[in-house]
Parts: structure tokens; C-alpha cells; sequence
């Protein structure tokens, strides 16, 4: 082991260079309106809500997609914001948090008990997530999104999400690279859960080189499946955390040298639900969204 005497010691958290061209002020000012867009996919909101937060942005985007789909597991659905910023020609993919108790519980038991299925790319994902991969693959995502690639040929792929959203994100992130072809993938995935296991991990890394995982302190949601062993086949984390101190001040950030470490918020003894959904002087706490202010 690398790290012998650390909580996480699996070689896959062994410490590395992490990507120099993490942007701060992107993921305040701009992926923060793309995750509030992508959480007002929602039959709770009003028509145009999405477009409401993405209009804070100031900038030359249009939506091309409002996708809910239906999950089979819990019986709730998954909502999903496809859009295109032409200013920086990236086709935007975003994945709405969890927004129902329901949907809560069952990532929680999922969690729990330790469910584990074969993912599709090797290896093994939490239940909860492969099955909603599923159900979105089935609902034809990948034919829309082929559809706006050839539309928009030149333009790379940004995926992004918050909690539920964040892991959404990096699963398909993977599949975009790894099934669609794709090597101009960009994730900003927000408090996500871990997601898939050593072969999972390990494909990610290898297809999603640019890959943020943003949290701040105290977040509970963001250590969870826990890791209760180092030799159980459970979920990693993937990705290169970058971890914000009190506040979340655009000074006051570590871009960590491993997917998970004492010195971030693996170190932190203490969490608090506000941490999981007041990020960036913005409430995050998914429930009946209306317009952006």
C-alpha cells in the first residue's frame, strides 16, 4: 500500500498529479446555474424554470432537451437537462439531484446493504445507479444525444450534476468516452456518492482524465457508500476531489492529489446536511422548484 496507515489505503487512492486547469470561478459562475437548470426538470416546476437559471448566465445558450424518465426501482424518474453553450461550444449534459424522499431511502437501503450490480462496463456499480443507467439508456438517451453531437460537430461534452446528479454524471461521463467514442469529456460532479468498484474506477480514470469532484466540508452524502473495508468490493470514489474549506471562498479551496484523503474531507470527523446543499451562497435543497430568482 501506498499509504499504509490511512483510512482509505486501496492502491487506487494513491496519490498522483492531479489536472492543473481546474476553473473556480467556471464552476461558480457557470456550472452553478447548469445543476440549478438541470434540478428544475421536474413536473414540480414551472414551464421555463430550467431556462430561468440558464439565462443567468449571460450567455449565448439554448436548451435542446428536458428529458424525464422514468426508474423502475423505486418508481420515481430521473430528470436530465440537455443544452448547448455556443460560447464555449460545449454541449452541456446535466442530471437533476435527488428530489423526493422515496428516491432518498432507496439509494440509502441500496447503500446499507451493500447491493453491487454488473455494470455494463466491467466491474460492478451500486444497484441503485446501474439501474437507473439502465433505465435512461432504455428510454433512448443515447439517440438524442448522437442526434445534438452531429448537429453541433466541434463542440466537446461538459457533464455535470449535484448528489444523485454528481454520480449520474460520472457514470455517463464514462459512457460517453468509453461507448460513444468520446475523448473531449469534461465532469464537474457535485457531492456525488461513490458509484462503481476497482474495475469501474480504474476504466474511469482511464477514459475521464478531466475529471472534478467538488465538495465542500462537512458534506455526510459525498462518504457514502461507506467504505467499511479495504478488501469488500465496494464503490471507489473516481476523480480528483477538490475540496472547499468554511464558506466556500474562491481562496479557500485544495485541489487534492487523490480521489480521497485525510487531508480533504475524508479528514473531517464532523458532517452537517447543510453541507450537502448550501454550496456557493446557493440552496441546492431540491423540493417543488420554482423560476431562478
Amino acid at each position: 500500500m501506498c499509504h499504509p496507515k490511512k483510512t482509505v489505503q486501496h492502491y487506487l487512492n494513491c496519490p498522483s498529479a492531479p489536472p492543473t486547469n481546474y476553473n473556480d470561478t467556471l464552476n461558480r459562475l457557470e456550472v452553478s446555474y447548469y445543476i440549478q437548470a438541470a434540478n428544475r426538470v421536474s413536473h414540480w416546476s414551472p414551464v421555463g424554470a430550467p431556462l430561468s437559471c440558464l439565462n443567468k448566465l449571460k450567455a449565448n445558450i439554448e436548451i435542446l432537451r428536458e428529458l424525464e424518465i422514468p426508474t423502475r426501482f423505486e418508481n420515481r424518474d430521473i430528470g436530465i437537462l440537455i443544452a448547448v453553450n455556443h460560447d464555449r461550444r460545449h454541449i452541456v449534459v446535466a442530471f437533476r439531484s435527488t428530489n423526493d424522499i422515496v428516491q432518498f431511502m432507496t439509494q440509502y437501503l441500496t447503500f446499507a446493504l451493500g447491493m453491487m450490480d454488473e455494470s455494463p462496463f466491467g466491474g460492478k456499480m451500486n444497484s441503485y445507479y446501474a439501474r437507473a443507467y439502465q433505465d435512461i439508456l432504455n428510454y433512448g438517451f443515447d439517440d438524442y444525444l448522437k442526434e445534438d453531437m452531429r448537429k453541433y460537430l466541434g463542440y466537446s461534452i461538459f457533464v455535470t450534476g449535484h448528489s444523485l446528479g454528481g454520480t449520474l454524471a460520472n457514470i455517463f461521463a464514462l459512457h460517453i468516452a468509453m461507448k460513444l467514442g468520446r475523448n473531449d469529456v469534461t465532469v464537474y460532479s457535485w457531492s456525488s456518492p461513490r458509484s462503481g468498484d476497482e474495475t469501474f474506477t480504474q476504466l474511469y480514470h482511464q477514459y475521464v482524465p478531466i475529471a472534478f469532484r467538488i465538495v465542500r466540508d462537512g458534506d455526510f452524502v459525498a462518504d457514502l457508500p461507506f467504505r467499511i473495508s479495504q478488501t469488500i468490493p465496494t464503490p471507489h470514489h473516481n476523480g480528483f476531489e477538490i475540496f472547499y474549506q468554511s464558506h466556500m471562498l474562491s481562496e479557500n479551496y485544495v485541489v487534492c492529489n487523490q480521489p480521497e484523503t485525510e487531508y480533504c474531507l475524508k479528514g473531517q470527523w464532523y458532517k452537517k446536511p447543510v453541507s450537502h446543499m448550501y454550496l456557493f451562497d446557493q440552496n441546492y435543497a431540491n423540493y417543488k422548484l420554482g423560476f431562478c430568482e
